[in-house]
């Protein structure tokens, strides 16, 4: 567990980083839809990436909460830098969990000194949701594997420098693998980046892989053990998801509390007249709510992952990104006409926070793992309740 004092201290620089290099230049950075390298640059200096990787690999020792928390106030002031910080998670935890000694050492020091961006490749255009489902092939040849496949959506895959790329070795239920497949790999392209509603600067990239060969030295564990690495994977990602979706919210209540003091309607503040105080009331709550739920799936995933915990990272994602969308939603209601002008914040939360109800596994997918769950071993909650 991460020492208070220390993570005090490291919060202190994220909320300075977010203050004085990343406010001034959220609107512009969602505004050029570019990847902020200069932002990027800042984070790497702050030694946020080294959060995700061990001391032993040239990180920092960190836990998760204090990692989710620095994700959360960086998605305060943008939720686009925010998951530049967070994807960074994705690709390491199958790195670490499935890696050989020999690729740690090589990859792991740069992704922590931000020197190397590292990109978790899992999304097809018939598989996102259903990691089972991925189609990109990866077949045996002597000492290594060819791969070819389409991936799309890849978090900062335009800038990547060291993907985990996920294929299929075989049909059978154990027939997904993963691969470390770096940028310079011959048949490997980087396509377009979409355009997206919100979460701009941050690249959501089409990749292909024509007879890319990679060495067996690049696949993550034993041929087969891809799910089990997404799965475990997906479970971080999902707290990460949830939040970024509650930094972004508390932004955007930030920002309705200050203008419904300083809004004069009817001889007073807008915040004393009943239906605005009362609606910024539910928002509060609504946060302080969704922050009980996180906690709690984040308690269990430190202490004992399997189907139980994932469970519990599930609902937190759903829980806390819905009522992430109805606070920020609301935040633009409180600001009225202003809450709809780009040069507010809110209108850019508004669009950010939706994207946590969609990747890393819908609200609709969540609610399928949790109902699942319930067919099978019933309701998932400690037994200490």
């Amino acid at each position: 567990m991460q020492d208070v004092h220390e993570r005090a201290l490291m919060l202190e620089t994220v909320e300075q980083l977010a203050r004085t290099r990343i406010g001034p230049r959220a609107a512009a950075i969602d505004e050029a839809d570019a990847f902020p390298r200069d932002v990027y640059d800042a984070m790497a200096e702050a030694g946020l990436f080294g959060a995700w990787v061990p001391e032993a690999y040239g990180g920092v020792t960190t836990d998760l909460r204090t990692n989710l928390l620095i994700t959360e106030r960086l998605a305060r002031t943008s939720g686009a830098c925010s998951l530049i910080f967070a994807n960074c998670s994705d690709a390491v935890a199958p790195i670490l969990r499935g890696g050989s000694e020999e690729l740690k050492q090589r990859l792991l020091p740069d992704i922590a000194s931000g020197q190397r961006i590292p990109c978790f490749a899992l999304t097809e255009p018939d598989a996102g949701s259903d990691a089972a489902g991925v189609k990109a092939r990866a077949v045996r040849e002597n000492d290594g594997y060819r791969i070819t496949g389409h991936k799309v959506f890849i978090t900062n895959g335009s800038v990547g420098d060291v993907f985990v790329v996920f294929a299929r070795t075989s049909d059978d239920a154990r027939g997904l693998s993963a691969f470390i497949v770096e940028r310079d790999a011959a048949g490997f392209e980087i396509g377009r980046d979409e355009r997206m509603l919100g979460l701009r600067g941050c690249p959501a990239t089409e990749l292909t892989l024509d007879d890319v060969r990679v060495p067996v030295e690049a696949r993550l564990g034993e041929q087969g053990d891809g799910l089990a690495l997404a799965l475990a994977a997906l479970d971080e990602s999902r707290l990460n998801a949830s939040a970024m979706a509650l930094g972004v919210a508390r932004g955007a209540l930030d920002i309705a509390v200050r203008y419904a003091k300083d809004r004069q309607q009817f001889g007073k503040p807008i915040i004393e007249h009943q239906g605005l105080g009362f609606l910024l009331a539910e928002m509060a709550s609504d946060l302080n709510a969704a922050w009980a739920v996180l906690g709690q799936a984040i308690a269990m995933l430190e202490t004992q992952r399997g189907r139980v915990a994932g469970t519990q990272c599930a609902m937190a994602k759903l829980f806390c990104t819905e009522a992430a969308m109805r606070v920020v939603t609301d935040a633009v209601q409180v600001l009225g006409g202003y809450g709809l002008a780009a040069e507010f914040a809110v209108e850019r939360m508004m669009r950010d926070a939706k994207a946590f109800e969609i990747f890393d596994g819908t609200s609709q997918i969540q609610k399928l793992i949790v109902a699942r769950h319930l067919d099978r071993a019933g309701v998932p909650v400690p037994e200490s309740w």
